[in-house]
């Protein structure tokens, strides 16, 4: 990403961030389903969203502090982390936290289940070719901040505290933008 944002890729950008964060969204829950999902790491998965996600903040950061000086968009985040439920506000704090440690090579905190895979639909159970049950299963993740809910659904909690922050942010710097 360069240095700048210029004001007529802002938007864009934004929007780059939210829908890719959204894609990973997208493939989590697939891989969460009870049923083989090939190729999809959970893992990596959750790594790719938090990037995502989060890199709202980097843009809007660095515009912010060009477009209005370092003070005005200092005194705009304070205000808005204020405006931020408790449960938001720790939600957005969890995002920014699991950046940094992306950035430091940490990764982000979480915990291994195991998921029941499904029957097949056509025969109602799952068979050995002897004819004996199968008991199949297949890993999954969770956040290890949030261990009894599966990780898309707080992953989506994260995406609408992110699309909140880029929408009040672009609503509240418009004067800067074409």
């Amino acid at each position: 990403m360069s240095a700048t944002i210029r004001p007529d890729n802002l938007r864009t950008a934004l929007d780059a961030k939210l829908a890719a964060a959204l894609s990973q969204l997208v493939e989590l829950r697939e891989a969460e389903q009870p049923r083989v999902t090939l190729h999809l790491s959970p893992r990596e998965i959750v790594g790719a969203f938090f990037l995502y996600a989060s890199g709202v903040y980097p843009i809007a950061d660095k515009f912010g502090r060009a477009q209005a000086g370092e003070l005005q968009f200092n005194a705009w985040y304070e205000q808005w982390m204020k405006t931020l439920s408790s449960a938001n506000g720790a939600l957005w704090r969890q995002l920014r936290d699991a950046r940094v440690r992306q950035e430091r090579g940490q990764g982000v905190e979480l915990i291994e289940v195991e998921i029941s895979i499904a029957s097949d639909p056509s025969t109602g159970s799952r068979q050995s070719q002897h004819g004996a049950p199968v008991d199949a299963h297949k890993q999954a993740v969770r956040l290890a901040a949030h261990p009894d809910r599966p990780a898309s659904d707080v992953c989506n909690d994260y995406l609408q505290v992110a699309r909140r922050f880029a929408h009040d942010f672009l609503r509240e710097h418009a004067r800067f933008l074409p």
